[in-house]
């Protein structure tokens, strides 16, 4: 009865929208999923143009999701609340500093993700997600309190990239890159904040490889008999000053002014024209670290210690999502059986960790 009840109440809300909104409407695609956007605001289908214009029709369409995203004055007038009575599953602070508290329903079949308003990064934000149903529902406080940059990277995506779940996608914070010769020889660079995947990753894409992401991708198998893929989940890049004076490409960016993170932001294109890549078959997985000695190393790892290294660095909590514990254990198993492990270890001020990325694509292609 109470899932009943749950369920109801979700479309029962879905419902009332329709019969007392006014709503804006448009199709997109990720990957092989239509996304329908219904909106009350015209600014929020400017901002899901820009992020997933990238992504071109499929012709072979393999789900649909209904994406409401609606605009008030007030929380207050959000037309579905938290329950009264939920489970909170995880609560982070994102590098914005805002906190964001993940619950789902008492009878498992709803999630939500809900944002504390910091003023002027963003206001009172309540998304909802139907396990049931392939439909999400964003609620935003007068969307002029927002920074686009958050709504894009920190509301949409992860709205998104949660409810895509039901479809084999799942988030995982790490850079992909491809051969120059082939789009679809891939490698995963993994790393903690600071290890230098952005830079090489970057690093890649200007000296000729295909680029997926520098932070954040999915990771998908199409079935359990199929090898792993990286998905593109934006075609925008972050970079910090660090980046600025190795890669000379970037001097474009000098003059753009860095968020609270020291982090400007630009299209993949921006780097290389023709460096998009959507997605890939994983053939490497690379672990960059720095080090200020002045001499790089390569270091071949054991399937082992290429699970473990995985495991540590992609289900600590701030790099994993809640409710996707069990399914990215299972997928990091099969990687470190599909694509060997490699430590790279950088100098501190060194140019040509991309070369060496380069000689490691060519080497597994060809060895």
């Amino acid at each position: 009865m109470l899932k009943e009840i749950q369920s109801d109440a979700f479309e029962t809300t879905i419902r009332g929208i329709h019969d007392d909104t006014q709503l804006l409407s448009r199709a997109y695609f990720f990957h092989d999923i239509r996304v329908i956007c219904q909106t009350n605001h015209p600014a929020v289908l400017d901002i899901l143009d820009e992020m997933l214009s990238v992504f071109a029709p499929s012709e072979l369409v393999r789900g649909e999701l209904t994406y409401y995203v609606l605009c008030h004055e007030s929380a207050s007038s959000f037309p579905m609340r938290l329950p009264h009575t939920r489970i909170r599953t995880d609560t982070v602070r994102l590098l914005t500093n805002t906190r964001l508290k993940y619950y789902t329903s008492l009878d498992d079949t709803t999630e939500y993700q809900s944002y504390l308003a910091l003023p002027p990064v963003n206001g009172t934000t309540l998304t909802v997600i139907s396990r049931s149903e392939p439909i999400l529902l964003t609620q935003l406080e007068q969307l002029e309190e927002y920074s686009t940059p958050f709504l894009r990277r920190y509301v949409f995506l992860l709205a998104l990239g949660q409810a895509l779940g039901r479809y084999g996608f799942e988030p995982c914070h790490a850079a992909a890159v491809t051969a120059p010769w082939n789009s679809q020889h891939g490698a995963l660079i993994i790393g903690a904040s600071g290890s230098g995947k952005t830079t090489l990753s970057l690093g890649c894409a200007i000296v000729g490889c295909g680029l997926l992401g520098d932070d954040l991708l999915m990771l998908h198998q199409q079935s359990e008999y199929d090898l792993i893929q990286a998905r593109a989940i934006t075609h925008e890049v972050s970079v910090r000053s660090h980046s600025l004076t190795l890669l000379p490409n970037l001097a474009f960016l000098e003059t753009c002014e860095p968020d609270l993170r020291d982090k400007r932001y630009c299209t993949i294109e921006q780097l290389r024209a023709g460096a998009t890549c959507l997605q890939t078959t994983i053939r490497l997985l690379l672990f960059p670290s720095l080090t200020p000695e002045g001499t790089n190393r390569i270091t071949r790892l054991s399937k082992a210690t290429t699970l473990r290294t995985l495991i540590d660095l992609c289900m600590s909590k701030q790099n994993s999502y809640p409710l996707s514990q069990e399914k990215l254990f299972h997928l990091l198993s099969q990687l470190a059986e599909q694509a060997p492990g490699y430590q790279l270890t950088i100098a501190h001020d060194a140019t040509d960790g991309p070369q060496l990325v380069r000689s490691l694509l060519a080497g597994d292609n060809h060895g």
